[in-house]
């Protein structure tokens, strides 16, 4: 990459971050349907060409805000895997935790503002969509609503934990509320659930046995 493409990359991901910055301001000071990208650009002091140059509009800006935390999840999922993370959910977990300690000043004016519940729903939408298709087939119907019931139940805990420790009500950092979740998570799991694991720890255990023996 010459010094020139260089150049032009990191000014254009710090138009995308203080255009970001600046609604995210905006966000906590007024509502989001009265926001227009005048605003944007005198609280970002850019020009309006640099604005249309990544986003079409308000609408756009604040959809590739959400996407951007569903590309950061997507990730971790397909590297994890998901019957893994059902049965263990821990390194998705702690690499979630790590991503938002990293960004909390910024992605917090999101969250704490009206468009919180906005961004936090679409997620937890995304992981069922994720989720649910995947897991089906793993359990009887019977275990299934079961499964489905613990995973809306700490879905929804999480949920109000996240929320909780990005206004400050909790006082853990991003390593220490993460293992607290596993330890709360993995201590509730339902038996179906505790049996995913044990299976698959016995299969990876079974797997390095056999690479040993080759």
């Amino acid at each position: 990459m010459t010094e020139k493409v260089k150049s032009t990359h990191k000014n254009a991901s710090r138009s995308r971050h203080l255009i970001k910055q600046a609604y995210g301001e905006l966000l906590n000071e007024k509502d989001p349907a009265k926001i227009s990208v005048t605003d944007i650009v005198e609280r970002a002091n850019i020009s309006r060409g640099t604005f249309y140059a990544h986003y079409l509009d308000v609408y756009d800006l604040s959809m590739a805000i959400q996407n951007n935390i569903i590309e950061t999840l997507n990730y971790a999922i397909n590297r994890v895997g998901i019957e893994h993370i059902i049965a263990d959910p821990t390194d998705v977990v702690m690499l979630g935790m790590e991503f938002l300690e990293k960004n909390k000043a910024y992605y917090g004016l999101f969250v704490n503002s009206s468009r919180g519940e906005v961004l936090i729903s679409r997620i937890i939408q995304y992981l069922e969509d994720r989720f649910y298709p995947t897991i089906e087939p793993m359990f009887s119907p019977e275990e299934l609503e079961r499964v489905k019931l613990f995973l809306i139940y700490t879905v929804g805990a999480y949920k109000r934990v996240i929320l909780a420790w990005f206004s400050g009500k909790v006082k853990l950092n991003a390593k220490e509320c993460g293992e607290q979740l596993m330890s709360i998570y993995i201590a509730s799991r339902p038996p179906e659930v505790a049996a995913l694991s044990d299976r698959l720890k016995a299969e990876e255990e079974a797997k390095k046995a056999a690479e040993v023996l080759e």
